[in-house]
């Protein structure tokens, strides 16, 4: 059995991992949360939306480390 990865959630290993920090997360999530209608019970699929949005928007716009 093989795993398949999406290349967006792949990150080069000698990268250190992106943290978002809580804040931004719970803005975003609460953001998302509203636009829906403020459901009840999606705390948990909005808080890892606005985390996954976050990383991705931040590896687009992150400079390369210098060495």
């Amino acid at each position: 059995m093989s795993r398949v990865v999406t290349p967006s959630s792949v990150q080069p290993s000698n990268l250190p991992p992106l943290v978002i920090p809580h804040e931004k997360i719970a803005m975003r999530a609460y953001e998302k949360w509203v636009k829906r209608g403020r459901p009840q019970g999606t705390e948990m699929q909005d808080w890892l939306e606005a985390e996954n949005e976050l990383k991705a928007e931040m590896s687009r716009t992150k400079p390369p480390a210098k060495y």
